[in-house]
């Protein structure tokens, strides 16, 4: 059993290591910032472009995943995202000074229509890129809602938190712990719940 875990172990991470390896071209990092434990799939990668911008002196890890060429992530500066999903087939903007705890999902799209005829194909599409070994690659983005996400400076987003299509997150905000925002926040509020609601405003003498 000793002998089997270690050889997962040394696959699991020669698997991450390589994703990054393999998708560098895609991802632009600024001075001195850290992405040893980021982890990025494109389902159909767009030759010379950029997906992923990180500032300066940032600690990124946790899963980058781009559904669609048209996607793209920017991170600021001195920013830190201790793991957790983002998923994105438009557009996710986190500016510098903000820090997500582990296990947050940030999903700037539907990922299906609401509609079962437009949806009732999903489950045999996907399963025909299994087989094929081409993950998500048939899946049909047509009939599926998606708008930006915008974390502004010095936000702090709690542990298993979700933020999801078409939110704004003002700055200093501060999101709590299995938090679902489905609404703008606004500067300097305190949110919690599911939906999140603002429980507090930081007064000027606390930011």
């Amino acid at each position: 059993m000793y002998i089997l875990k270690k050889i997962i172990k040394k696959i699991f991470f020669k698997s991450v290591k390589s994703s990054t390896e393999v998708y560098k071209s895609f991802i632009k990092t600024g001075n001195q910032s850290i992405i040893s434990g980021l982890n990025i799939q494109l389902r159909k990668a767009e030759k010379e472009k950029i997906y992923l911008t990180i500032g300066n002196n940032s600690v990124v890890q946790g899963n980058f995943i781009f559904e669609k060429n048209s996607g793209f992530i920017k991170i600021g500066d001195n920013t830190f995202i201790g793991g957790g999903t983002f998923i994105c087939i438009d557009s996710i903007e986190i500016g510098d000074n903000v820090m997500f705890s582990w296990g947050c999902t940030v999903v700037d799209n539907n990922s299906h229509s609401t509609k079962w005829s437009e949806r009732k194909d999903d489950v045999k599409d996907w399963k025909r890129g299994l087989d094929e070994a081409k993950i998500g690659v048939y899946k049909d983005w047509t009939n599926v809602k998606s708008a930006k996400i915008i974390i502004k400076n010095k936000v702090w987003i709690g542990f298993n938190s979700i933020i999801l299509k078409g939110i704004t997150i003002g700055e200093g905000s501060i999101i709590g712990a299995g938090s679902v925002v489905t609404k703008d926040i606004p500067d300097w509020a305190i949110v919690a719940g599911n939906p999140a609601k603002i429980i507090k405003i930081i007064p000027e003498n606390e930011r």
